[in-house]
This record gives C-alpha cells, sequence and structure tokens, in this order.
C-alpha cells in the first residue's frame, strides 16, 4: 500500500498553476493535474469541480497534486517541498456586495402585491442578520482508500452520500458504475459535512491507485482536516416586513446571502431550504425573497446540520422577536399573532390540513422551563440595572420549528431512496440499501423495527454493504432526513413480507422505494416548501443563557425541548441522538467564528469553547411517543430551533439586537458597555 499527501496551493485565486518536484526518492512518485483525463467531477456546478486544479485556483490550500511513498512522514515533507507557481490573480473575497460571476445560484419568488401591502403598513422594519463560518471536529479526519482489482474499483471512505460518489467516479475517472464498490465507512456525527467533499478525496485516491496500481491511502491531519474542508456557510439575511397596528405581518420583502466559497455542487439544495424555511411558521399576504449562493475564494463552505435552514430559522425567528419589540409585546404573542392556521398557507400552495400544534408545544414549554416567571424577572432586571453594573446578566426565549421529511432541490436524486429485504428459510433476514448506514445506532432501531413486524430475532437481521452487484438509488442521509426514510421503506418491505409470508414457502423477497415528487402545481416559480408543514416533525425549544460579567462569554445555562414527531421508535436512540445534536447547536452559538484567511492550528485547538464545566441541563419531552402512526426525523431539530432561540435569549440579556451570531466575549462587553 501507498500512502499519500496532498501538494496544495498557497495562491487564493490564480491561473495556469505549475509544480516544481525535486528528484524524489526510490519508491516514491507525484500525480499532478496533467496525469488525469480532464473530467469536472461536478460538471453542473458552474465551471465544475477538478480533481486537482490547474488551470484554475480557486483558494488557498485547494488540491494540485499527491506525492505518493510507502511513509506517510517522508511524503508530507515532500508535499510540503513542492514549488507552486502561477498567474496570481486578485481574490474574490467580498460577498455581500458581489459581482455576476460570484453567483452560483439564484432562486425568487414572489407572492401576492407586495407594494400595496407595505403603503397599508403601519409599521416598517428592516433588519440583517448574519451567521459566521463554523467548524465541526470530526471523529476522524477527511481520508479514503482506494484499489484496484483488475478492472473493479474499491473505495472506502466516510460517505453520507455512496450513490452520488459512485456516480461521480464513474463520470471522472470514464469507469461503468458497475465496475465501482463503495464502502462507506463509521462516520460519527457529521452534521451534513460529508455529503459530496469526500467524492473529491476518493477520486484522488482512486486516480492514484490506477496509475500506481498499488492501494492508496488518503488521511488528512487534523490540521489539514481544520484548515482546508469544507465548513458550513456563512450568511446575510435582509429581512424588511410590513405589519399593522397589532403587529400582523402584511409584508415580507427578503434578500437571502449564502457563501459557498469557492465550490459547493449542492448550492441550489442550500439556497431552496433557505427559501422554503425563511417565512418559518408565519401567515403573510405578500411575499417576495430573493436568495442567491455567492462564490469566493476561500475553502468550500456548504451545509451543517439542516442544509441552509438554519439560518433562514434563525433570520426569521430574530426578526419576530425585534418585531415584538417595536410593538412592545411578548415575543410568543407576537408569534401567535401571526402563526398559519388550518386552511391557510404562503404563496398559493394547498392549505395546512391541520394546526400547527404551537399551544400544545408552548404549553409544556412554558410549564417545564418556567419560561413567563424567568422571562419577566429578567425583563425587570433589565428595567433596574441597564448596565449591568450588578454581574446578573441573564435572558431566556423560546421559539418554534419544524423538520421536514424530504429534500427541496429540483434533483431527483436527492429523494431517491430504496430498499430490499430477503427473509430466508431460517428466518434470517438480509437488509440492501445503497443508503450509508452512519452508525450502529441505526441499525439498532432498523433491527428492531424488523423483528417486531416479522416476530423474529433481532440478531437474525442484518444488512447488506452498499455494492456493485445491486443498484437501488440512494439519496443522502443527511442526520435523520434519510434514515427516517429508510424506516418507512424497511416497514414497507418487511410487511409485504409478512402479508405473504404464511401463503408462499420462504425465501421471500420485497422491494420499495421512493416515488420521484410530482412536479407542484403552484403557479411558476414559486418554492415548494409551503407544501410540506402537513408532514412535518414540531418542536418548541427554550434557551436560558447567562453572561459571563468578567470575560462576557455567552454560556447557555439550560436547553428545554418539546417534541412532536409522531412515533418514537427506540425512546434511548432518540433521546442521545438530540442531546448531542443539542450540544453541536449550541457550539455554533458559542464557538470562535472560522477565518478562513488567517486560521491556523492554534485556532483549531481553541475553537472548543463549550467547556466541561459549561455544558446546559438538557432536558426533552415527546409528545404521544408511543401513539400509533409513522415516526418522523427529528436530526435537525436542534439546529433549526436551537440557534433562534439562543440569539433570541442573548437579545434578552443584552437588551439590544447584537444581530449576528457568534458573538466573542469582548464584542458582548462592549455592547454591554454602550447601552
Amino acid at each position: 500500500m501507498l500512502f499519500a499527501s496532498t501538494i496544495r496551493s498557497p495562491f487564493h485565486r490564480g491561473r495556469n498553476a505549475k509544480v516544481g518536484i525535486d528528484a524524489l526518492p526510490k519508491g516514491y512518485s507525484a500525480i499532478l493535474a496533467e496525469d488525469l483525463p480532464r473530467h469536472s467531477l461536478f460538471p453542473s456546478f458552474k465551471d465544475g469541480i477538478p480533481i486537482f486544479a490547474s488551470e484554475q485556483i480557486s483558494y488557498r490550500g485547494e488540491a494540485l497534486g499527491l506525492i505518493l511513498g510507502p511513509d506517510p512522514g517522508s511524503c508530507d515533507e515532500l508535499a510540503a517541498a513542492a514549488r507552486v507557481e502561477c498567474e496570481e490573480e486578485e481574490p474574490e473575497q467580498e460577498w455581500e456586495s458581489f459581482s455576476s460571476s460570484q453567483i452560483a445560484y439564484h432562486y425568487s419568488a414572489e407572492y401576492g402585491d407586495l407594494e400595496k401591502m407595505f403603503v397599508a403598513s403601519s409599521t416598517e422594519l428592516k433588519e440583517v442578520y448574519r451567521n459566521g463560518i463554523f467548524d465541526h471536529h470530526y471523529s476522524e479526519p477527511m481520508g479514503a482508500l482506494s484499489f484496484w482489482d483488475k478492472e473493479t474499483l474499491s473505495v472506502h471512505c466516510a460517505t453520507q452520500w455512496p450513490d452520488d460518489l459512485r456516480r461521480r467516479l464513474s463520470g471522472a475517472l470514464s469507469l461503468s458504475e458497475a465496475n465501482i464498490v463503495v464502502h462507506p465507512t463509521e462516520m460519527g456525527r457529521t452534521l451534513d459535512g460529508r455529503l459530496w467533499y469526500p467524492t473529491i478525496v476518493a477520486a484522488q485516491a482512486a486516480a492514484a491507485s490506477k496509475i500506481s496500481g498499488k492501494p492508496v491511502r488518503i488521511l488528512y491531519t487534523r490540521e489539514e482536516d481544520f484548515l482546508h474542508t469544507t465548513k458550513q456557510a456563512r450568511s446575510a439575511v435582509s429581512i424588511r416586513s410590513g405589519s399593522d397596528d397589532q403587529g400582523r405581518l402584511l409584508a415580507l420583502d427578503i434578500v437571502i446571502l449564502i457563501n459557498i466559497g469557492a465550490y459547493n455542487p449542492l448550492a441550489p439544495e442550500l439556497v431552496y431550504q433557505a427559501a422554503s424555511a425563511i417565512t418559518g411558521i408565519y401567515s403573510c399576504p405578500a411575499i417576495r425573497i430573493e436568495a442567491y449562493a455567492i462564490r469566493s475564494n476561500t475553502i468550500p463552505l456548504g451545509a451543517m446540520g439542516s442544509v441552509g435552514a438554519t439560518h433562514a430559522f434563525f433570520a426569521i425567528e430574530a426578526h419576530m422577536n425585534n418585531l415584538a419589540q417595536r410593538y412592545s409585546k411578548h415575543p410568543a404573542e407576537i408569534k401567535a399573532l401571526n402563526i398559519l392556521k388550518k386552511g391557510q398557507s404562503t404563496f398559493g400552495a394547498p392549505g395546512l390540513s391541520a394546526d400547527i400544534p404551537l399551544d400544545r408545544i408552548h404549553r409544556e414549554l412554558q410549564l417545564v422551563s418556567d419560561y413567563p416567571r424567568k422571562y419577566a424577572s429578567y425583563e425587570l432586571v433589565k428595567k433596574r440595572d441597564p448596565g449591568c453594573r450588578e454581574g446578573i446578566v441573564r435572558g431566556i426565549a423560546l421559539t418554534l420549528g419544524y423538520q421536514t421529511g424530504r429534500s427541496f432541490s429540483e434533483q431527483s436524486t436527492m429523494n431517491s431512496y430504496s430498499v430490499e429485504a430477503t427473509l430466508d428459510r431460517e428466518l434470517k433476514l438480509l437488509i440492501k440499501t445503497q443508503a450509508a448506514i452512519g452508525s450502529e445506532a441505526l441499525k439498532t432501531m432498523w433491527r428492531k423495527t424488523a423483528a417486531e413486524i416479522l416476530s423474529i430475532q433481532e440478531e437474525h437481521i442484518r444488512f447488506l454493504l452498499p455494492e456493485n452487484t445491486h443498484s437501488l438509488p440512494s439519496g443522502p442521509m443527511t442526520l435523520s432526513r434519510g434514515s427516517t426514510v429508510i424506516q418507512h421503506l424497511i416497514e414497507k418491505t418487511c410487511r409485504s413480507i409478512q402479508k405473504k409470508r404464511f401463503r408462499e414457502s420462504l425465501p421471500l423477497s420485497a422491494k420499495a422505494r421512493t416515488r420521484a415528487p410530482k412536479a407542484s402545481s403552484s403557479p411558476e416559480g414559486l418554492y415548494p416548501g409551503a407544501q410540506l408543514l402537513d408532514s412535518a416533525s414540531w418542536c418548541g425549544t427554550a434557551v436560558e443563557v447567562e453572561i459571563d460579567a468578567l470575560t462576557g462569554r455567552p454560556i447557555p445555562l439550560a436547553v428545554w425541548m418539546v417534541i412532536d414527531a409522531g412515533r418514537i421508535i427506540s425512546m434511548q436512540t432518540a433521546l442521545a441522538s438530540l442531546r448531542a445534536s443539542t450540544l453541536s447547536a449550541l457550539a455554533l452559538c458559542t464557538a470562535n467564528d472560522f477565518d478562513p484567511a488567517s486560521a491556523g492550528i492554534d485556532d483549531y485547538l481553541a475553537d472548543f469553547n463549550l467547556r466541561m464545566r459549561d455544558l446546559p441541563d438538557i432536558h426533552i419531552r415527546f409528545i404521544d411517543p408511543d401513539r400509533n402512526g409513522a415516526a418522523k426525523g427529528i436530526g435537525e431539530l436542534p439546529f433549526v430551533t436551537i440557534p433562534a432561540a439562543f440569539y433570541s435569549a442573548l437579545t434578552q440579556a443584552l437588551g439590544l439586537d447584537p444581530r449576528q451570531l457568534p458573538l466573542k466575549g469582548g464584542e458582548i462587553l462592549r455592547l454591554l458597555e454602550g447601552s
């Protein structure tokens, strides 16, 4: 086996890169872009995404080639010693004011007479809400292992979307999909950071293995993974609202900017999710949305928890809290005034078949968090001590969010999932799926489901890893979105087998797959998100925050969640998943903002902001978890509710709107001093 180290660009932007390498020791070799066929991995994305950059360098740290050899340490040294030259160009780092060439994707939608509604409004409010770049500290850094057996390529890597990885490798390497075997490895908590980037690393390893004739392993160092792999995209959301005398929304004019860095082939998905979530759960007769994915010469930026919806929920919930302050009303009062009711919808979509469970969730949430008393108490303290000189600086806030069961993308592959199950004569069940099974907890949950339906032992159920011998389609495993779909398909196949079980002889097999979503019946140009609330999981979240009087650091004291997500199959798995996601979502609110221009290993070590002594109390309740009916996804709920609640609690504590997350301690102290 050969180890591979990456030769990286020291330039932010340039053309016609040339790599100079001194004579290599025996057993070592180099692979550059010129050694590969010039096929893009993601040809549909703007100018494409190369396996190795050559004609165009798009960010500092972009891969230009590999050094292969028997010793990983020597490979690292030789790769670092490579000389890189190019026709350097001025990098495009600005993204809130951008040129047309920076637009990777644009989406717009409009409903109602916007200008007429603004004229009829008694109050107009305009604010901009910003999210920074965030990193997720993965269980292991990025890597891939590739080897060839005659004409068959085997790839081992941590990917959330093996089906797409196989498809991309087939196009880039001019190889039949039938000759590619993808083995997804254990991923830990990916937070959607392993959707598409592993494809680049896997393609590099596969090409190197083909040229060298030996297995090739690429494994990034922790510093490489921190500095050069995808992070959560930063965003700026401008919301201009018009409302009547009572605070009812009449008009919303919204511009969403998502900075995707140099590349992101899922830019349309980020934009769709943000656009569909930006009006949240609120009714408004006139809405205009302009959403952009903007490129800049920084590392690739993309999804991290809820694929774009987090940015939108954070912005609209913060805006509703600002609206409540403008009307001197309680935030919950303003939200209840504007929430969608049964039969209502936005953008002319079919009306809701049932009311959103706001009242029930809020009642229980207020009870368990003691929200009314705490909110009133902190408001009173703020009035008595505006400058917070006594050192007691706290806030608490509620928010309501939802998670749907499907993607919003136009790509049919984002919503394609399938399962095949076979029960043999020994009552052993084999489940086949192309989906990446990211954890043993998922397998445990699915085994329990199948065992209950078929009345067999859980230890007699096994899963077949994705391979080339069956070509069942599969979309990505994005938090609990894909896993919930697979859960439904497993139930469907097992019930089909059970119906035939005592009428036909074993072995018995059944297949199930999702159907491609029908074209939207809404007027052309309207986003599809408005039609999905009926199948949503709902979550009310309260967050209590205290600001350290000495350092200014915001410390989460407690988090309460009340969730309506249908039947809960495994309470232990659900609670463990939600607690882990809660801590990750809180880290997005408290961690240091990643700076691609100056970040180093010291920033990586300093970025763990939630210290053990600062970990909050986490309280989670489910509404009717034992009911009959379908199970719904829950993995994204902390990400769509916690940042918004944290931000609103911070706003109450400060007595002013900070308009961005995260905030460093020094920035908070300056805000307190100026209040």
